[in-house]
């Protein structure tokens, strides 16, 4: 559970990351680079972050699956990229498709994290919206 929980965290990073990158092509002055995270920012820290996930659990976790492996690797290029400030071969577009993969990546871990806890007989965690509103 601590590296889904690790994982989540890292994306959490990443999405501001990449908003700050975004905001970059608006304001030249604005640099993610220039801010402080917890995380390492870089598409090779999430692959080991996976790999490590996808050793250390037999079952198939969506995580690994939600994003085509084509998709997974633009995505980390992107994320490199901002963290060395390669403003020349990045776009607002490719800061957005980045983005939009990292929601599919969070959305895949969020479905993991909840399949484990019904797995160990642990409480359901949800959204406060999801107890007023039963599905």
């Amino acid at each position: 559970m601590y590296h889904l929980y690790e994982i989540r965290d890292w994306i959490y990073e990443c999405e501001r990351f990449l908003f700050l990158a975004e905001v970059h092509f608006i304001d030249t002055k604005v640099s993610p680079v220039c801010h402080e995270f917890c995380h390492v920012l870089t598409g090779n820290k999430l692959e080991e972050m996976l790999c490590l996930l996808r050793e250390q659990h037999c079952t198939c976790l969506n995580v690994h699956s939600c994003v085509p492996t084509e998709e997974f690797d633009n995505f980390k290029y992107v994320v490199d990229s901002v963290a060395s400030e390669k403003w020349g071969i990045l776009s607002a577009d490719k800061i957005i498709q980045a983005q939009r993969t990292l929601h599919k990546l969070a959305g895949g871990l969020r479905n993991d994290i909840i399949q484990m806890h019904e797995e160990r007989g642990y409480p359901l965690l949800c959204s406060e919206t999801e107890l007023y509103h039963p599905r």
